[in-house]
């Protein structure tokens, strides 16, 4: 995010939206998805986490894919984050393989969202090695960003979403496992859900089929009404449940706009990356954190670096979404976008870090 206030204010000479881009999806988002996936799908199958060498390689490899992208190594950076996301492919399945209970019904979301990030990293990659045509360049970012990080989201969001709003009991993180079975199976329909998704994606941006930004649409919100159901208020009012709740709302809305404007989809984009999926980053970061490290729940309710992150985040997606309406301001916008999300994530995670290091 750095990028735009650097350049705005005359501190570099330009800037590069492909290395910010990666860097936020494949760095940023990722690490967050790679650690909670090995810290929940263990607990959801009842197998054991990656040992700790496991993690410091991918946290290595997370780290070398967005220097080399920040020094524009663009090859070596979607080539590292491809052996990264093999990695966490691999390691997911071997416990979905060796499970002891069965994930919530929402899981083929997820299943269908890591295929999707394999699919997108192995055509971006392909591209900047010169194996794969530049053609298929907006179909691979596309994948994943609209395909993997949306299908996991749905897929995670779609089981957990109505615990932390409080609509169903979920005592913690650290004693979490599968839901007992509903009496109605729906995974085969959040399954063509997904298959949807991602054919819309597949037909739109790899052969130029329009309207499909609408099915997409359709198909994420049904599936997010559906399962987190936010038309209702949260049952528990705590900081936490109510980021959640504005997050989900806010895929809902982003992808409609960008379904109804297309002019300016990559500046609506930023309504579900700025406010859907930092804000639930956010929130589900820290309820880990703090279950884990055996800290009161009670925290949530009132969560000070918690509301901070979650104002600046809405305050850096207004700016960030108007930039496009004032030509004349335009960087000016994505810098106080930038400094405004960037301050709220410090002040987060340094909470965050705290708790950490005191809950050993």
């Amino acid at each position: 995010m750095s990028i735009w206030p650097l350049y705005h204010y005359g501190v570099t000479e330009g800037y590069s939206g492909r290395a910010h881009a990666f860097v936020q999806t494949s760095g940023y988002l990722y690490a967050f998805i790679a650690g909670f996936l090995l810290t929940a799908v263990p607990r959801f199958t009842g197998t054991a986490g990656p040992s700790r060498p496991v993690q410091w390689t991918l946290a290595a490899m997370i780290t070398l894919a967005a220097v080399a992208s920040e020094l524009h190594y663009f090859a070596v950076a979607e080539s590292a984050f491809v052996v990264t996301h093999i990695l966490v492919m691999a390691l997911v399945l071997s416990r979905f393989v060796r499970r002891r209970q069965q994930p919530p019904e929402t899981f083929p979301l997820v299943a269908l969202g890591m295929l999707a990030g394999a699919v997108g990293s192995l055509l971006v990659a392909g591209v900047s090695l010169s194996v794969v045509a530049p053609a298929w360049y907006a179909l691979g970012r596309s994948l994943l960003t609209e395909g993997m990080v949306l299908l996991l989201v749905l897929g995670v969001g779609g089981f957990l979403g109505p615990r932390l709003l409080g609509f169903a009991a979920l005592p913690s993180f650290v004693t979490m496992g599968a839901a007992a079975a509903p009496a109605r199976n729906r995974a085969p329909v959040y399954t063509v859900a997904g298959v949807t998704l991602l054919l819309s994606l597949v037909t739109e941006y790899g052969f130029g089929v329009s309207g499909m930004a609408l099915l997409r649409a359709a198909t994420a919100s049904a599936v997010i009404l559906t399962t987190v159901q936010p038309w209702r208020l949260p049952a528990v009012r705590t900081t936490l449940a109510w980021c959640v709740w504005t997050a989900e709302w806010l895929v809902i809305l982003s992808l409609w706009l960008v379904a109804v404007f297309p002019a300016y989809r990559v500046d609506l984009l930023h309504v579900m990356f700025i406010g859907g999926f930092t804000l639930l980053i956010l929130a589900v970061a820290t309820r880990v954190t703090l279950s884990h490290g055996g800290h009161d729940l009670a925290r949530e309710r009132g969560s000070w670096p918690l509301r901070i992150g979650l104002a600046a985040g809405l305050l850096a997606l207004l700016a960030r979404v108007g930039a496009p309406f004032s030509p004349q301001s335009y960087f000016d916008h994505l810098a106080w976008a930038a400094l405004l999300w960037i301050a709220g994530n410090l002040c987060w995670g340094f909470f965050l870090f705290r708790r950490i290091r005191s809950g050993g």
